[in-house]
């Protein structure tokens, strides 16, 4: 894989990564933990995580067919739909954490804030991530830039949640 094509593809993954973070928190955080003990908390991250991947890989294509000039390669496709993964793992933890609310195995506000502490880690890990995406090793550097977009990510967060609910 070519250096330039390598760094793209980090840009591509490390920006669905923060999308896929910062949506699932604006979700999370619109949630009380009523919604938890009634499954509608998980509907509500899942439908978030599956509509935020589909929307990413269709702007994506679009991307790429405005680039190519009007068609996009089968492989192309299936970069675009890699790179937008990130997106989908967003959602996972905070979605199994709900599971496990409904399964009693502890209660719905505990999962909620586990949910929300966890993609708040996600973010704050962010930094480490794409140093490593890059080919890099994590620093303090990078710790610090995860920290402070973990930060800049949750007030993303809270506004898109203060400006739609």
């Amino acid at each position: 894989m070519e250096v330039e094509d390598r760094s793209e593809r980090a840009a591509a993954r490390a920006s669905a990564y923060l999308y896929g973070d910062v949506l699932v928190l604006a979700a999370l955080i619109a949630l009380e933990p009523s919604d938890v003990a009634s499954a509608k908390g998980l509907t509500y991250v899942l439908g978030t995580t599956v509509s935020t991947f589909v929307a990413h890989v269709l702007a994506d294509a679009v991307g790429a067919s405005t680039r190519s000039g009007g068609r996009v390669p089968t492989a192309t496709l299936l970069h675009e739909v890699r790179d937008a993964v990130p997106i989908a793992s967003a959602g996972l933890g905070p979605a199994a954490l709900m599971v496990l609310a409904l399964l009693h195995v502890w209660t719905p506000t505990v999962a909620l804030e586990l949910a929300v502490l966890v993609t708040v880690l996600r973010l704050a890990v962010l930094g480490w991530v794409v140093g490593r995406l890059r080919g890099g090793r994590p620093s303090l550097r990078t710790f610090v830039a995860g920290v402070l977009l973990a930060v800049a990510g949750a007030g993303a967060a809270v506004l898109k949640w203060w400006l739609t609910h």
